[in-house]
């Protein structure tokens, strides 16, 4: 076997392997004797048919089944002799036979060799929320709705009430019912999921009531299509008092006061907008390492990236905006592609920084998930969890991204500001780096990255694309 490697751009090689024509004739005369079992012609038995007849009649797809087979053993055999790294999924591209080989042509893609920018002293801002009383009572309300018992009513009195709808299509010139599918819907009005109007318009009605609605005057994005709205059933939630004996309760005794109680709330939502601080900062180093560096991309990562983008975008849209039904992820896959790039580049770069500060994966790395497990199944072996952890590719992936998230940021310079604020200097487009001079204080951030903090809203960049294809549609 010969194996050439040739460059054709930082993220891309031409691997060419050789083999001599006679491993590749005995491995093609092998397929064709095994389809000889299989075949039927009249005039010969099953099995029987002379090989020089089937080489005549299914020569070309017997051998073309046997190629694609034949090109991946060779290559799977050539990248482990060679030690040849690649990633994403190597393309057959062609063969050609001589008279003593069988040369097969493969491009791969693999890391580029690019010069690393500088990562550590990065300024980024550090958006900080103190919880409020106010927040605090909030999820307090949440908490008692969770406990509340339902009742039948027969008016919508307020918006801790669940309203059973039925969803009626119209003619939308005549305003009359048309024979359709009625769609059948339970909303609980207090959920910001509700569109606005919707709440207005079914406060204070009673059961059997009846309204036109247009969920496009609300929604952009949603069917430009008026449909009648007819109350089915109204049920509203009525919630325990907030007092020492539901704290007892809900807490199965863990808290005796509600004292204690909005403490450890207040400390729960704490936690939970530390963590969008952190997915912030986290946004801003990622956004600047990848802005600082230019480098050939690998195509193929590139591609099966944002084709899974589509395709997630696809399950994830599809049922609740009708102009996205029927679509393909190839149709939609350009409007992902930035955010491909963006993601393989960040990839690159941050293995590139693991390799060069020689990171590692740690016991103490992975000590709170095995707790975690150990808190839900105390009779869970530790070395085993341990073990899978550590051998599980994608868990290893996540905590390696996020060790190196915490190192970046741990030697970054931090500018303080308010969450609110810094919101709206995002909307606005503010600078990537913060301006500092003499009256700032700087400080370093060790705080941790957290990848889970997600915002449950549409992105930016999902709601051009719906809107894209509205737009299309009208």
């Amino acid at each position: 076997m010969e194996v050439t490697i040739n460059k054709i751009d930082e993220a891309t090689k031409e691997v060419k392997i050789s083999v001599p024509k006679s491993e590749f004739d005995e491995g093609l005369n092998e397929e064709f004797k095994t389809a000889q079992q299989y075949i039927s012609l009249k005039g010969f038995r099953k099995g029987r048919v002379p090989l020089n007849l089937i080489k005549n009649l299914y020569g070309k797809q017997i051998e073309e089944d046997f190629v694609g087979e034949f090109a991946t053993k060779i290559f799977k055999d050539a990248t482990k002799s060679n030690e040849i790294k690649f990633i994403g999924k190597p393309i057959f591209k062609n063969y050609t036979k001589e008279e003593d080989k069988v040369t097969f042509v493969f491009t791969i893609d693999v890391i580029p060799d690019f010069e690393l920018k500088e990562y550590k002293g990065l300024k980024i801002y550090e958006p900080v929320h103190r919880v409020t009383d106010e927040e605090i009572e909030h999820e307090i309300e949440h908490r008692l709705l969770h406990t509340a018992n339902v009742q039948q009513t027969d008016q919508v009195k307020h918006e801790h009430t669940l309203v059973t709808i039925d969803i009626i299509p119209l003619d939308q010139n005549t305003f009359e019912e048309i024979n359709g599918k009625i769609q059948t819907t339970t909303v609980l009005l207090s959920s910001e999921t509700v569109l606005p109007d919707l709440k207005q318009m079914l406060l204070g009605k009673s059961l059997g009531d009846e309204f036109v609605f247009n969920p496009h005057d609300t929604e952009p994005s949603a069917p430009n299509e008026n449909v009648k709205i007819r109350i089915k059933n109204i049920s509203e939630l009525v919630m325990p008092p907030f007092n020492d004996e539901f704290v007892q309760e809900y807490t199965k005794g863990r808290l005796q006061t509600t004292e204690e109680f909005k403490e450890e709330i207040g400390y729960f939502l704490q936690e939970k907008w530390d963590l969008k601080t952190n997915d912030e900062m986290v946004k801003q180093v990622i956004k600047q390492l990848v802005e600082a560096h230019e480098f050939d991309l690998p195509q193929t990562v590139l591609y099966e990236t944002a084709n899974k983008l589509s395709e997630d975008f696809l399950k994830k849209y599809s049922d609740a905006y009708p102009q996205l039904r029927g679509k393909k992820p190839e149709e939609i896959i350009d409007d992902f592609l930035p955010i491909a790039e963006s993601q393989v580049k960040w990839a690159i770069i941050k293995k590139k920084i693991i390799e060069k500060e020689n990171l590692q994966l740690e016991d103490y790395d992975i000590d709170s998930i095995v707790e975690e497990h150990k808190r839900q199944d105390p009779n869970a072996n530790e070395e085993e969890l341990r073990n899978y952890i550590k051998s599980t590719p994608h868990i290893v992936d996540t905590l390696m991204e996020k060790k190196v998230l915490d190192f970046i940021i741990g030697f970054a310079e931090t500018t303080e500001i308010d969450f609110d604020e810094y919101q709206k200097m995002v909307e606005e487009g503010f600078q990537e780096e913060p301006t500092t001079d003499s009256n700032e204080e700087l400080t370093t951030s060790d705080s941790n990255a957290n990848n889970e903090a997600q915002d449950e809203q549409i992105s930016d960049e999902e709601k051009e694309t719906i809107d894209n294809e509205t737009t299309q549609k009208e």
